[in-house]
This record gives C-alpha cells, sequence and structure tokens, in this order.
C-alpha cells in the first residue's frame, strides 16, 4: 500500500475525520518531487560530470572516479555511476579512434564494425557485426560505436584491398537494419558537444551560469505551472459529504492508489459540472497552454489510474443517462467522439434507452466502488450510431475517427 493508505488506516483506527485536502495531497507531493528532483539532478549531473572528465585527464580507475563521488558527499546507486563513468569514457575513447582513423584514412579508408559475440549482445549489435563500409559512409553517422549504455562494440579499420577482399556490404543489405537506434544519440564527430571536448573548450564562467540560470527558470516555470494546475483541479471539487467520504475511504484501503485519483473520479460521477467544465477548457487549450495541459493531464491520468482498479469487463453497456448527448440529431452512421471523462447511468426521470456496444475495457465500472453506480465513459472513445428509434439508441465503439464531438453536457463542437 502507499504511504497514503497507511494514514488512512491510521485515522480510520483512531476514528479521525480526514479533511478534503487530505485526498489531493499527492499531487503537490508528486509535483515538489519532481522539482526537487530536477533541482537536485542539476547540481550533482553536474558534479558528477566534473569528476568524469578528471578522470578522463588522469587516467583513472572507476574505483577513483567512485571515491571521488563518495567524498563530494553525491549517494547515487553503484549501478548508475558505473554507467555514467563506462558511457564517457567509451565516448571519449571512441572520440580518440575516431580522429586517428580520420588522420589514416588515405591509407585505410574502410571501417568494419566489430560486435563481441557472446550471451551478452544485443541482437541489434550482432546485426551490425563485421559490417564494412568506407569510413565517410553515412551509415556510421548513425551506428559509429558505442551504440548504447554499456555497449562493448568498436570499429577497426581497413585498407581498399582488404575490404574488397572480406567483402564491402551492400546497400540492400544495409536496408534491413533498424532505421534509428532507440535510446542512443552519439557520434564521434559531434564530440564537441560532448563532455570531454566541453572541458577542454575552457568555456568562460559567465557563460556557464547563464545555462545554469536558463535551466534553473525553467525548472520554477513548471513547477508553478504545476502548482497553478493542482490548484485548479482542486478548486474544482465539491466538498465532501460523509457519506461520500466513507466511500472513499473504504475504495482506498482496499486499493494500492494514491487518493486523487479515486477523488477525482468520485467528482466526475456525482454529475458535478465544475470539474467537467475544467476538463472541457483545458481540453480546448491544452495544445498551446502549458497549464491547461498540466491540467488536462492530471485529470488523464486520473481516469488511467482509476481504470486499472475498476475496469469495465462488460461488452454492452446499457442506461437512458447521458446528459447533453440529446442535443446531437443523431443519424445512423454518425461517429461522435467522446471527449471527457462522461457518466452514462440509469436515471429515475427516463429518457430514450441508450446501449452501447462492444465497450469491454473501454469505462470505468462505478458499481464496484461501493456508493456509486453506473459507468465512466473513457476520454477519446469514438461512438458509431448504430440504429435511432423514438424510444432507443444503440451505439458501438469504433476506431473510425469521428466527425462530431461530445464533452460531458455539452457538444462541443463538429471536426
Amino acid at each position: 500500500m502507499t504511504d497514503y493508505s497507511d494514514a488512512l488506516r491510521y485515522a480510520r483506527g483512531r476514528n479521525v475525520v480526514l479533511p478534503d485536502e487530505f485526498y489531493m495531497m499527492d499531487l503537490d507531493a508528486r509535483a515538489n518531487a519532481a522539482t526537487i528532483s530536477r533541482l537536485a539532478s542539476l547540481d550533482q549531473i553536474s558534479h558528477v560530470l566534473e569528476l568524469v572528465n578528471k578522470s578522463l585527464e588522469s587516467g583513472s580507475t572507476f574505483h577513483d572516479f567512485k571515491k571521488l563521488v563518495e567524498e563530494s558527499g553525491i549517494d547515487l546507486p553503484e549501478y548508475h555511476l558505473a554507467n555514467v563513468y563506462r558511457t564517457n569514457m567509451q565516448n571519449a575513447y571512441a572520440h580518440g579512434r575516431w580522429i586517428e582513423q580520420q588522420a589514416n584514412k588515405d591509407l585505410r579508408p574502410y571501417l568494419q564494425y566489430s560486435a563481441i559475440v557472446d550471451s551478452r549482445t544485443r541482437p541489434t549489435h550482432l546485426a551490425f557485426n563485421n559490417i564494412i563500409r568506407h569510413i565517410d559512409d553515412d551509415f556510421w553517422k548513425k551506428y559509429y560505436p558505442p551504440n548504447g549504455f554499456q555497449c562493448r562494440c568498436t570499429t577497426r579499420s581497413l585498407s581498399e584491398k582488404a575490404a574488397n577482399r572480406i567483402g564491402i556490404t551492400p546497400d540492400d543489405k544495409l536496408s534491413e537494419l533498424p532505421a534509428n537506434k532507440y535510446d542512443w544519440d552519439f557520434h564521434p564527430s559531434r564530440q564537441a558537444t560532448h563532455l570531454n571536448d566541453v572541458v577542454n573548450s575552457k568555456l568562460d564562467d559567465i557563460g556557464i551560469e547563464r545555462n545554469r540560470a536558463q535551466e534553473l527558470l525553467k525548472i520554477k516555470d513548471d513547477a508553478i505551472v504545476q502548482q497553478e494546475a493542482n490548484q485548479a483541479v482542486k478548486g474544482a471539487l465539491s466538498e465532501l459529504d460523509q457519506q461520500n467520504k466513507k466511500h472513499l475511504d473504504d475504495f482506498l484501503s482496499q486499493n494500492n492508489i494514491e487518493p486523487s485519483s479515486p477523488r477525482i473520479i468520485f467528482e466526475f460521477a456525482q454529475d458535478e459540472e465544475k470539474l467537467t467544465e475544467l476538463a472541457q477548457e483545458a481540453l480546448i487549450r491544452k495544445s498551446h497552454d502549458k497549464k491547461s495541459n498540466s491540467i488536462w493531464n492530471t485529470i488523464a491520468n486520473a481516469f488511467t489510474a482509476m481504470l486499472s482498479k475498476a475496469k469495465n469487463l462488460k461488452n454492452k453497456l446499457t442506461g437512458n443517462n447521458l446528459k447533453g448527448f440529446d442535443a446531437f440529431n443523431l443519424q445512423v452512421g454518425n461517429v461522435i467522439g467522446i471527449q471527457t471523462p462522461t457518466l452514462f447511468k440509469t436515471a429515475e426521470s427516463t429518457g430514450k434507452s441508450i446501449t452501447i456496444l462492444d465497450m469491454k475495457g473501454h469505462a470505468i465500472d462505478l458499481s464496484k466502488i461501493n456508493g456509486l453506480n453506473g459507468s465512466l465513459l473513457a476520454p477519446d472513445l469514438n461512438l458509431e450510431v448504430v440504429s435511432v428509434t423514438d424510444t432507443d439508441i444503440v451505439l458501438k465503439r469504433t476506431d473510425e475517427i469521428a466527425k462530431r464531438l461530445f464533452v460531458a453536457n455539452n457538444q462541443l463542437c463538429e471536426r
């Protein structure tokens, strides 16, 4: 269970009523942790990389490097330090090897890729083994080793005669290789941007401080945006009554989940309009407004987290209340795009009977949460109209792109 679940059990065991703010604390904790991590990383990474470069210059061993890091009071796992050390050592040596090969390319104008062939070698690296291409070929811009963390591959230079004797790899064989490297962006010809040359270039202190200041300002701006987004979400929540608070506590005591996720979903399940209106505004503005994007991500992440705990497992959902949906003049074949988490249930004041097909896994089953009923339809859900009568509407989930977009309680727009 999470720390929040432990706190909840402790409070309930002593009949302590937790304030509404408790259920949203994890949003701020998560934002603060991210900011602190970025600030710590900025300082620690800068210092660790300085120590790597000292090791490069002095020829120190990994043990010497690790001791320097420990003496600096930086607490990082040994595997992480080993990765940083070996990766940057590899890159520095690759840079030196590349310069030597370039200087000697009149005599040895071809390179051969050499992978260590054993059980530890990645399959993609084995695919490169023994490839021979001219040193100026574009292949080496993509695949000159190292090709990933702790890559042990290397190259050897060949004369034209030796390359022809062994066999230069034809173009059609290269087309079978991966289109790009998924975890790496290194080439020795660009080493001026790498650590070894950063140190040797003797950048002036003003330049370094300006870059650091820019990063700090970005961290600060991002933190403020996230804080404002969290406040907006919390401000859109209505006060929980004691019964709903008990239902929420019951759910949290049985599920390992951060409290803000069910709290947000509870709000949608109560059909409260303020949060839906906030979601609608964030949806419209998220592509060009960072705060709106953060608000939308918070809501979408809450839905995803709750979907993992209370996923609808029925193919067919039935009800008569999809608020605002009646505003559509539905025709068979229309595809409607549900844009925000949308409550679908059976209400006493009956409207048309609505059936939605092929919905397994695409809604939260609110009946799995004590005190709630109905379903919460997933955002970005497309529904095709199968049939329409005076009394019934049948819809089915589809992968077809919607032409008409729907936000709970309101028609959004025609696409």
